[in-house]
């Protein structure tokens, strides 16, 4: 029993350690995927702007060239933004540029002056030393995502705590060559909004799946242990226990002894005095009881007999099946003064066994043969053989009585 309740411990932890590294490995993967699908929509957003900032830079030289672009003596292009073509592109910057959530649109030229900005206050500034401009002037794309706690729209109307992205994209002229740099600002705030909720689904998504997965794969793992446990309940049952009484069998009975003079022994080296008594008991004419009655009527009787001792002795006293239809009574920390009265109550009661067959009561009987073991004894099977040699010592003086070792 000890054996199965430590099986049963140790399926029961191994589920509760699973359940915990379950618990933990669906925190880190809904972190970890959090935020992957953060930096996917993250950048999505951003690529997107950038493309909207590419098209805006594309549209505004196709459709307003004249007023940003004029060709020397050479025919070669340069930028030039005369005050007259600021009105002009004012106006079509807030018809154009506003529904596309465009928020404002620098034009700088190539050494880094700000020629023209829907905010005509820093018109004429430097901004050369920015680092994302100089990629622009040099050819490139550089977009930059932040978020604005104030910023005036194309329309003049102030806007608070907007996420933007500030896009860079290069000015080309006729030529090839790069003259100057568009800054586009486009308003993500929706987009940012949109992307955060598609977040929030995909988590409880991931979330749903992951709770679903582990709960049917913990359900069919906890199904398996209790089968497991199950499993070994029945084998060691049936390495343990006689099949037909559901006494402990032979092998069990006989360990129970040597574990007990192993005490013995260890009290002795303590200077403690500890004894214990062995009752070998057998069933009176039960040869005859088979032959009359057949054998499943002996094996009813056996049965009988073995529940009515269990039921009889001490709570903490042993009893097994020995063989055939002896059995053997371990008294832990019982001398001969105390085996005795014992060993005569189990007679006693298996003599007002009222056991019936056919209509006919069959009488039965057993006869026991005790012995105490000491703590200088030391050889279990010499202490099975002495309490065996009371036991025929009980039926040769005439059986159902109790008989000492001599």
């Amino acid at each position: 029993m000890s054996e199965h309740l430590t099986g049963q411990k140790a399926s029961n932890k191994l589920l509760k350690l699973l359940l915990k590294t379950s618990l933990i490995s669906s925190a880190l993967i809904i972190i970890v995927a959090g935020y992957a699908v953060s930096l996917l929509y993250s950048q999505h957003v951003l690529e997107d702007a950038e493309h909207d900032a590419i098209s805006v830079g594309e549209a505004i030289v196709s459709l307003e060239r004249h007023l940003l672009i004029t060709p020397d003596d050479q025919h070669i292009e340069h930028l030039n933004v005369t005050s007259d073509g600021f009105n002009k592109l004012d106006e079509m910057m807030q018809k154009a540029m506003a529904p596309f959530e465009i928020i404002k649109i620098k034009v700088f030229s190539d050494d880094g002056t700000i020629v023209y900005s829907t905010d005509h206050s820093i018109i004429g500034e430097n901004d050369l030393q920015n680092p994302r401009l100089k990629i622009a002037l040099s050819g490139g794309v550089s977009s930059n995502r932040q978020n604005k706690d104030e910023i005036t729209d194309l329309r003049g109307e102030k806007k608070f705590n907007v996420n933007v992205v500030e896009t860079y994209i290069p000015i080309v002229n006729n030529k090839g060559s790069i003259i100057g740099s568009f800054e586009v600002y486009k308003d993500v705030s929706f987009s940012n909004l949109k992307s955060q909720d598609g977040i929030a689904k995909s988590l409880i998504t991931l979330t749903l799946v992951l709770v679903i997965v582990f709960s049917l794969s913990f359900l069919i793992i906890r199904v398996a242990a209790k089968e497991l446990n199950l499993a070994q309940v029945k084998l060691h049952k049936m390495a343990t226990e006689d099949p037909l009484t559901g006494l402990k069998n032979r092998p069990v009975i006989i360990e129970s002894v040597q574990e007990e003079i192993s005490r013995n022994q260890r009290r002795q080296s303590s200077k403690t005095t500890y004894t214990f008594s062995l009752v070998m008991i057998d069933v009176d004419h039960f040869k005859s009881i088979n032959d009359q009655y057949g054998h499943p009527v002996g094996d009813q009787a056996l049965k009988k007999i073995a529940h009515t001792i269990n039921s009889t002795i001490r709570a903490h006293d042993f009893i097994g099946r020995y063989g055939g239809e002896e059995f053997l009574l371990l008294l832990p920390d019982t001398d001969l003064n105390g085996a005795k009265p014992i060993a005569e109550r189990v007679r006693k009661s298996v003599e007002s066994i009222s056991f019936l067959s056919g209509g006919k009561r069959i009488p039965l009987t057993i006869s026991l043969g005790v012995t105490t073991v000491f703590a200088d004894d030391s050889d279990y099977d010499q202490a099975i053989k002495d309490a065996d040699r009371a036991l025929y010592q009980a039926k040769d003086a005439g059986r159902n009585q109790v008989s000492v070792a001599s």
